[in-house]
């Protein structure tokens, strides 16, 4: 594909943002704004018998949900994600099997989560589903009595990176950066103790410690070793954050966190996604245990007054026990977004701009750094709930190939009900 071919996509999606507050207008009118307030108030409770615990049916934020006795809760919630990608050259570049093919529109992701609590409302599960993957996401179980002392079982994206644990309904771009794709422990089979400490004092703090079985989604430990995690949250505003890129609430004192991040693992994989293992660039398919893989992550999020920052800066040793041979990754992130509505009136309030640079960095077989340079703008509907799209990155020396320098281009729906 040409780059005359990416700029005239860039105009027809140019077009159809402009055209799309139409067709959703009626959300921002005063008569349907009521009637929408009482679409997602909706409250009905009903008993068979003045002896009967009551069941109430009830729609709000994750979608309906069902109470009976406030001893049990389902919520049900429905996710579909559209997208559209343009690359500048025939080659594809993926942030993830996730990702779609270039040059095609696709349901990226459908996808049906189900959650609430079982016996007393501190017994919480959640599951998630996804269909064009054919794949079951999400099974955990926690049990969250005290705040500042949880149990997490199941399997679940390890809070490692945030880029990573974030949904991906709630990114700031229409996916995650190329780093994520080199440092993520994405989601594992395992046990965890978490907990929120100090909350509303200067020491307020958020901890995640957890063993996992290191072999990816839904696969079993079949060595005898496991993969260790920790991570330490400040929250310098002196409480947690909702975990969502974007200041969408337009915050008026600062909010944020400095979080460290550990995590040692021997398996035969040097990278983890979705789909389970597998390998980096420069990395053999391995044997059980062949690598002893050691990583840290530092990263920040800040949010104030519609401006929104994020940072991710990794280090992964690699450690090839048959190879005998040693390596060292590199890389991370920094991205960031703000609503101009803030000081130029004229601007509409549901418009993000955001801009972002990644990088990753193998010294040990690569001379040159993959970099990803990437400008965009969301169209908040309602939120991360529902909401328009569109990047445009330019990415350099993909997966450390020299002549892999690519423009692309892509436009993404997301909407959750």
């Amino acid at each position: 594909m040409t780059i005359r071919k990416i700029i005239r996509a860039i105009v027809l999606s140019g077009i159809i943002i402009t055209g799309m507050p139409a067709v959703f207008a009626q959300t921002n009118t005063t008569e349907n704004q009521g009637t929408k307030k009482k679409w997602q108030d909706f409250h009905y409770t009903f008993k068979k018998d003045s002896l009967s615990p009551p069941v109430t049916l009830a729609y709000g934020k994750k979608g309906w949900e069902f109470e009976y006795d406030n001893h049990f809760l389902m919520q049900v919630e429905w996710r579909f994600q559209f997208r559209a990608q343009f690359n500048s050259e025939d080659t594809f570049f993926f942030v993830d099997e996730e990702d779609d093919k270039n040059g095609s529109f696709n349901l990226q992701r459908a996808r049906l989560k189900v959650g609430g609590y079982a016996y007393k409302p501190f017994i919480k599960y959640y599951l998630e589903y996804d269909f064009p993957s054919n794949s079951l996401l999400n099974w955990e179980f926690t049990i969250a009595k005290f705040k500042a002392l949880q149990l997490k079982v199941g399997q679940w994206k390890i809070k490692y990176n945030t880029e990573r644990y974030i949904s991906s309904g709630k990114q700031q771009f229409v996916d995650r950066s190329i780093a994520n794709r080199y440092f993520t422990l994405d989601r594992q089979i395992g046990i965890a103790v978490i907990g929120d400490l100090f909350e509303g004092k200067v020491g307020s703090s958020s901890y995640n410690i957890g063993i996992f079985n290191g072999n990816g989604r839904m696969a079993q430990n079949d060595d005898g070793r496991f993969l260790f995690f920790a991570r330490y949250q400040w929250n310098f505003s002196r409480h947690p954050m909702k975990m969502y890129f974007c200041d969408l609430k337009r915050v008026s004192k600062p909010q944020g966190f400095i979080a460290l991040a550990y995590a040692y693992n021997q398996s035969a994989f040097t990278r983890f996604s979705t789909s389970g293992g597998g390998e980096l660039p420069g990395y053999p398919a391995g044997k059980p245990e062949q690598y002893l893989i050691i990583q840290y992550n530092l990263e920040i999020m800040f949010k104030y007054q519609g401006f929104s920052l994020a940072s991710e800066n990794h280090i992964k040793n690699i450690d090839d026990k048959v190879l005998k041979q040693q390596s060292q990754l590199y890389g991370g992130y920094v991205m960031a977004g703000y609503f101009f509505n803030e000081i130029i009136d004229f601007i509409p309030k549901q418009l993000e701009f955001i801009t972002r640079f990644s990088m990753i960095s193998n010294d040990t077989f690569y001379d040159k750094n993959i970099n990803e340079y990437s400008i965009g703008f969301n169209w908040f509907f309602n939120g991360h709930r529902n909401k328009l799209t569109t990047d445009l990155a330019y990415i350099d020396n993909q997966d450390f190939d020299r002549d892999e320098d690519n423009f692309r281009f892509r436009i993404q729906w997301d909407i959750s009900f």
